[in-house]
């Protein structure tokens, strides 16, 4: 008896143990935390740690992907009935984005106050875009803003996968290079100054060195010496660069080099015409009128020559022209199978079904293009490489196999 009784208080006490920590996770978990609401929330009587935290809070992106989910999970909620005010609580409190969380917290703040969600969303200028904003507003004006949030949140996850697709081609070389670049810099510091001393305690002069040795010893003097020097040209060039882009003229020349690069360029004008396509199905579609929707393409489109032109465009259609005849005499930046669908869609009024046809074309020749454009560089970087480390080795083993020879 005193064996099995024992036992059951061994028991009864382990039970408590977990009770306790169980209680303890549950608190954990239903830990209040303050809602903070831009325009309201005040943090000026907050301690210095505070507003450390909320400067870098305040200073965080949101992602594509993070607002393709929004958009899903709203169009979900507000398709069930669910009513807008709950539904952006609700959406606050699963984001793990502390900066969207405030956002969406002050969403909901102002949409209770009486404003829409499409000016709610215009105060944050630098998460949502004046598309996003057009398509939302069209379907708050319309009715249907359950099915233009299910639209637009596929057109949002289009654009993180194409985002990814593209992060994903330039990792690879961008690694190499960078990589290459650094076991370089290394050699030219700390190996080639070794290699020199030890070939002359060893009986060479610089003057019997191979001329690729001499050349490499040349650039790592330099750099040893006037590092500083190299440091302050490559800023003023690229303080320089960033004044001429920062004029429209400047900025129109430096995205059109970027446009005809080879391979590159070709791969760059497909992404604008698959946005600009892309956008301008889904904004029509949404019941803005055509003009409209080309001034927010054209504030939306990141490309100065493509930028210029649709703006052309939207005075050539205030004067009643079609869209599709004032693109055909830029068929550098909008290819003739875009430009004669887009006249076949003015003409049968269905811009936005056959936009869409056009963007999903477009999708399958980026993803084409990205295949080839990483088969072509991979032997390219390999060659390059192989180029770049047989120089070294050939500049640094030369001298060596001379000094062999001397002893």
């Amino acid at each position: 008896m005193s064996n099995q009784y024992d036992d059951q208080k061994g028991k009864d006490e382990s039970s408590d143990k977990v009770k306790s920590l169980l209680s303890g996770i549950s608190k954990r978990g239903t830990k209040k935390k303050e809602t903070a609401i831009y325009g309201v929330y005040d943090n000026r009587k907050a301690s210095i740690f505070t507003k450390l935290n909320d400067f870098f809070i305040d200073n965080t992106g949101v992602s594509l992907k993070e607002k393709a989910y929004f958009f899903h999970l709203m169009a979900v909620m507000i398709d069930a009935g669910i009513p807008m005010l709950q539904t952006l609580k609700v959406l606050a409190n699963k984001t793990e984005n502390l900066r969207f969380q405030r956002i969406l917290n002050t969403l909901s703040y102002s949409t209770s106050s009486g404003a829409s969600l499409s000016d709610s969303m215009a105060r944050f200028p630098d998460v949502f875009t004046d598309a996003e904003l057009g398509v939302i507003k069209a379907g708050e004006a319309a009715g249907n803003l359950n099915k233009m949030l299910f639209k637009l949140s596929e057109q949002t996850e289009k654009s993180h996968a194409l985002q990814v697709k593209l992060i994903t081609a330039a990792t690879y070389p961008m690694i190499v290079l960078l990589v290459l670049l650094g076991v370089a810099t290394a050699m030219m510091i700390w190996i080639v100054p070794t290699l020199i001393n030890l070939l002359e305690e060893g009986g060479l002069s610089q003057d019997q060195f191979p001329t690729a040795t001499k050349i490499l010893i040349g650039i790592s003097g330099f750099i040893g010496s006037y590092w500083w020097l190299v440091a302050i040209v490559v800023l003023v060039i690229y303080l320089l660069y960033k004044v001429y882009r920062g004029t429209e003229v400047g900025k129109f020349q430096s995205d059109y080099f970027k446009l005809r690069i080879p391979v590159v360029g070709s791969l760059m004008r497909k992404v604008l015409v698959l946005r600009f396509i892309s956008l301008l199905g889904i904004l029509v579609e949404s019941g803005l009128p055509v003009l409209k929707t080309l001034q927010i393409i054209g504030g939306s489109i990141n490309s100065a020559p493509y930028r210029v032109k649709i703006w052309e465009v939207i005075k050539k259609v205030q004067a009643g022209e079609k869209i599709s005849t004032n693109l055909e005499d830029a068929p550098f930046l909008f290819p003739e199978t875009v430009t004669q669908m887009l006249n076949i869609a003015e003409g049968t009024a269905a811009i936005g079904s056959i936009s869409q046809k056009i963007a999903d074309h477009y999708d399958r020749e980026i993803d084409n293009s990205l295949k080839r454009l990483t088969s072509l560089f991979e032997p390219l970087m390999i060659l390059f490489v192989g180029i770049v480390v047989a120089l070294l080795a050939l500049a640094i083993l030369m001298p060596i196999f001379d000094l062999t020879k001397l002893v």
